[in-house]
């Protein structure tokens, strides 16, 4: 049984480690549009798959420790034939802070096709642990991991966000995701000191290509 969408959130500030004395404030909107799903599978003869999102923004390469300043669990109801195109509920991260110089936010999204539930508990609560996380280019013939802070240096491009395998510690997110069907991650950092309004897409294509998702979401940083 598909799990329905949840309904319209908008998820405030968090604290976060680092201080918000020095440096301008801003403010950080991730708002979340569509997932467009271009193949679907829940197994066989078991009718549509079950998208989940897990969604976390990182305050990253400043002074002070990575940390999570806000997360979404969303769910993705397919009710027609696909490939379609499935609205998210205006669903929104909301991050008001002041931002020293050269500090940037990261967004790191999961995918997962949602079976008992028990992965996406496991992967949920592992966000909140981004000290842990290791990332590199899923494309890499040669992967150099590095951790989310450091990953969060490079330059990012809109409207593609970065397919990323992600490590926990030496675990990877596929064995996390236990019973659940761990789809793939993506990733992309922006600075906040400079305005921003862009729309991002992130793709999620599973290793038998069997699920192709793509989330369309739109990252506004200003003052």
């Amino acid at each position: 049984m598909s799990k329905p969408t949840h309904a319209k959130k908008k998820h405030s500030s968090r604290p976060a480690n680092a201080a918000n004395s020095d440096g301008s404030r801003r403010s950080v909107r991730l708002a979340l549009d569509c997932l467009e799903v271009t193949r679907g599978h829940d197994g066989f003869l078991r009718g549509k798959p079950e998208p989940t999102l897990l969604i976390a923004a990182y305050r990253a390469c400043g002074a002070h420790p990575l940390a999570l300043v806000g997360r979404l669990l969303v769910r993705a109801r397919l009710d027609c034939d696909i490939p379609c195109s499935v609205a998210l509920g205006e669903q929104e991260l909301h991050y008001d802070a002041s931002f020293g110089e050269g500090e940037r936010i990261v967004v790191l999204v999961l995918a997962v096709e949602e079976d008992s539930g028990a992965g996406v508990r496991a992967l949920y609560a592992a966000l909140e642990t981004p000290d842990r996380f290791l990332l590199y280019d899923a494309a890499s013939s040669e992967p150099a991991p590095r951790d989310l802070a450091e990953w969060g240096k490079a330059r990012c491009l809109a409207p593609t966000a970065q397919p990323v395998e992600v490590l926990l510690g030496e675990t990877s997110l596929m064995n996390l995701a236990s019973s659940d069907d761990y789809v793939s991650a993506a990733a992309f950092s922006v600075g906040t000191h400079t305005h921003c309004d862009e729309v991002w897409r992130l793709p999620f294509i599973a290793p038998d290509a069997r699920n192709d998702w793509t989330l369309v979401a739109r990252l506004r940083i200003g003052p």
